[in-house]
């Protein structure tokens, strides 16, 4: 039996048009598991089909006007030859020298040997147990782990994420100098790395019961800050007016300097740590905008007003403020641009605080005193993906008119409302 599928290799081999015939054969009996489906000669020449209609006992222009051989047919055509004896199965595995899986048996393989990796790394890193367990779950946010899974890098990374897990640091510790107590390497768990996005995952599970990798820097930030890791404490800044801070039950002198003084200031993120409780020096609202001239523009008027300025997209120091205002509860008004990025920001907070945010001058009438003649155009599509009771008519509004409009346009009556 050897002898005959070894002169039926010979036989095919010798024509270089079985090579391709047999790949696209493979590839049908790999999908289907079986000897079955068909393959389609369209790629090919009647030249090429020359060999292959002789094995048919047809001619090449009739095979080709066929369009397709299937592959129960080349086996049946097999049995009337002297090859009566060799399947096409067996053919095909003595041809390309290996054996042919089906794809299901593959993939049936390679997750039992991916079973058998979680196993074991959950014996060697018990204190990642769990999180093994959730990535046998094999959910959409972990299949990229699992790639990984059986390489050499991943064991390397597992080790690395281990003692991470284990010494997650009482107090803050800059990512750096994190990555340098636990590896000898300040860019170890740099966020760019497999084993920062692999950090950033396992935090996310910790905390939120599900994996994924946060989208937004931010929120990046946020995530690592919970678990006490800073990222960055000195750019990551916001700035404001007339606001107290308390350190430990007393006035920080900084802010109460600064609001004695009708003070503006930027503090970035390494001083708001130090912060317990931040208020408004008058009153009990506070008044945010996002664009730091109107922020100026506005202090200028009315040098007294708790104002907050977050300077575009909310960075981690401006989140922290706000979370730390609303704890002393206060209420805050925010005042952003009209176009998909301002709304959206507005709806962040509003959703993050939804008992203690107001808008402020972000209604239809303020939008259209502030219309610009910038056409929104194909930014109009991100509205779509708004949906909150609060802005939901302006969303209607600025779909129809198409324009973007800006604070600036809006001082005079923020100046009138931050009066009262």
């Amino acid at each position: 039996m050897t002898n005959k599928v070894d002169e039926a290799v010979g036989y095919f081999s010798n024509e270089g048009v079985y090579k391709k015939l047999f790949q696209q054969f493979r590839e049908k009996i790999e999908s289907f598991g079986r000897v079955g489906g068909t393959v389609k000669l369209e790629s090919y020449s009647e030249k090429e089909l020359e060999p292959v209609a002789l094995f048919f006992g047809t001619s090449a222009n009739a095979l080709k006007k066929k369009k397709t051989i299937s592959l129960s047919a080349f086996e049946k055509r097999l049995q009337q030859t002297k090859f009566e004896e060799v399947g096409l199965y067996e053919l095909l595995e003595a041809y390309f020298k290996e054996p042919i899986q089906s794809k299901k048996s593959v993939k049936e393989s390679i997750r039992e040997q991916e079973q058998a990796k979680l196993a074991e790394l959950s014996a060697t890193h018990s204190s990642l147990a769990f999180y093994f367990d959730y990535l046998g779950q094999r959910n959409g946010d972990s299949h990229w782990i699992m790639r990984m899974l059986l390489t050499d890098e991943f064991g390397v990374a597992i080790k690395h994420l281990a003692r991470a897990n284990e010494e997650i640091p009482k107090s803050y510790e800059r990512l750096p100098f994190f990555s340098q107590r636990l590896s000898g390497d300040p860019h170890t768990f740099d966020l760019t790395t497999a084993n920062g996005k692999l950090l950033i995952h396992l935090l996310h599970f910790k905390l939120y019961g599900k994996g994924g990798l946060p989208s937004q820097t931010e929120a990046v930030n946020e995530l690592l800050l919970n678990f006490h890791i800073l990222r960055d404490d000195i750019t990551n800044f916001v700035s404001f007016a007339n606001l107290f801070g308390e350190q430990e039950g007393k006035f920080h002198p900084v802010w109460r300097a600064a609001a004695e003084a009708g003070s503006a200031v930027n503090m970035p993120l390494r001083e708001l740590l130090k912060i317990d409780k931040a208020y408004p020096a008058l009153g009990t609202d506070v008044y945010i905008v996002e664009n730091s001239g109107v922020f100026s523009a506005l202090l200028d008027l009315i040098p007294y007003a708790p104002l907050v300025c977050t300077h575009g997209q909310f960075k981690l120091a401006g989140l922290r403020l706000i979370d730390c205002l609303v704890a002393s509860g206060s209420t805050l008004y925010y005042a952003g641009d009209f176009d998909p990025e301002g709304v959206s920001m507005a709806v962040r907070l509003l959703e993050r605080h939804p008992e203690k945010i107001r808008l402020w001058c972000m209604d239809v009438g303020s939008y259209i005193d502030s219309l610009s003649p910038v056409e929104l155009g194909t930014r109009l599509g991100k509205l779509n993906n708004i949906n909150h009771s609060e802005v939901r008519g302006l969303v209607a509004e600025m779909n129809r008119v198409g324009k973007a409009g800006y604070q600036e346009a809006l001082l005079e009556k923020m100046a009138e409302d931050l009066k009262k």
